[in-house]
């Protein structure tokens, strides 16, 4: 179905938007229609960018590109979402560390430029203390208490940084050979599997074994021979910490061994939702082997004369971004293991 896009009120021709469960910034670009030597847009303009009537993007004008010859003239301009600022800017902040705030509430108290913090609803506990870093820019100062958390940063449509420990909804419907899935790829690989994977940290507090040398560990019953992987933790080192951050490593690895590339027919699912990085959705493809949920990671949703209107999801096991086990019928090769509980040893 042919979607109405309109970028700040200007209608377009070509486009292409991305967005993604891994990435604080969505992005887009569109050829735009023009007359004459006018220029409709200007580089950091504020802009909106709607699907019909849907909220795609909030942002700014990235780059303006002008080109013409003897019979044409093109118009093209990229845009990024308000976020882009949480990425590119240094934290302004007197004080530059905080206490016993979670982090929502350190990104609030270094959200210095207005961009807007939320989160899915999940509770998040209280860091002992948070430093800022010289010149660390807000993404980067939440994303070091992040992946000890198991907690991914997003934006939204609004241009606001997002939090959240796990798939956020589900679609209605699915994706389905012979209905309206166009092409897809899958891809199985060892690559990133490690047992046992280990975090090591220190605490601050105290002075026996458990405080100096603790670490936490995870085993994945899937990896068939010793690949160790040790990483250092970032901040405190409690045990409930060190292991949901060694549990989060192991089952993303798992998660992202199976991914899956699909190309659908319009942007929106059997509801008339737009896909969404971080919702689940049911895969039906037996030529892929895949019968299950799986987790959207990336959306790349395009529209041009040559191709229609077309979505490109990038999928993987959810496990990948914090979800749980889908125990669908895909076939073995694509059946991440169960593994085992993180453990915690001084």
């Amino acid at each position: 179905m042919l979607e109405t896009v309109w970028v700040g009120g200007l209608p377009i021709r070509d486009f292409s938007c991305d967005i993604s469960a891994e990435m604080a910034v969505r992005s887009a670009v569109a050829l735009i229609a023009t007359r004459g030597a006018s220029f409709p847009l200007m580089r950091d303009d504020p802009i909106e960018i709607r699907a019909s009537g849907t909220l795609l993007l909030t942002g700014y004008v990235r780059d303006i590109d002008v080109a013409h010859d003897d019979q044409s003239h093109e118009f093209s301009a990229s845009f990024v979402s308000r976020t882009i600022d949480a990425s590119e800017c240094s934290v302004e902040h007197d004080e530059g560390w905080l206490e016993k705030k979670s982090l929502p509430e350190i990104g609030e108290a270094f959200d210095t430029l207005g961009i807007g913090i939320e989160t899915d609803g999940s509770t998040f506990p209280p860091e002992t203390r948070h430093r800022l870093a010289l010149g660390e820019t807000l993404y980067e100062t939440l994303e070091r208490r992040a992946r000890s958390r198991g907690v991914l940063i997003m934006d939204t449509p609004e241009g606001k940084l997002k939090l959240a420990q796990g798939p956020e909804g589900r679609h209605t419907g699915g994706l389905w050979l012979g209905v309206n899935i166009k092409s897809g790829s899958a891809k199985f690989t060892g690559h990133g599997l490690h047992a046992p994977v280990i975090v090591r940290g220190q605490s601050t507090e105290g002075v026996t074994a458990p405080s100096l040398r603790p670490q936490g560990s995870y085993s994945d019953a899937g990896v068939r021979r010793r690949r160790p992987l040790i990483l250092r933790h970032s901040g405190e080192a409690g045990e409930d910490r060190l292991k949901k951050r060694a549990g989060w490593e192991a089952q993303r690895a798992a998660g992202n061994s199976i991914q899956a590339t699909i190309t659908v027919a319009g942007w929106r699912d059997s509801g008339g939702t737009i896909w969404r990085p971080n919702w689940l959705v049911e895969v039906h493809n037996a030529l892929l082997g895949l019968k299950g949920a799986m987790l959207i990671k990336s959306v790349s949703l395009a529209q041009n004369d040559s191709i229609g209107t077309v979505a490109t999801l990038s999928l993987v096991d959810p496990r990948a971004l914090g979800g749980e086990n889908p125990r669908g019928g895909s076939s073995d090769a694509f059946t991440a293991p169960t593994g085992a509980n993180a453990e915690y040893e001084a």
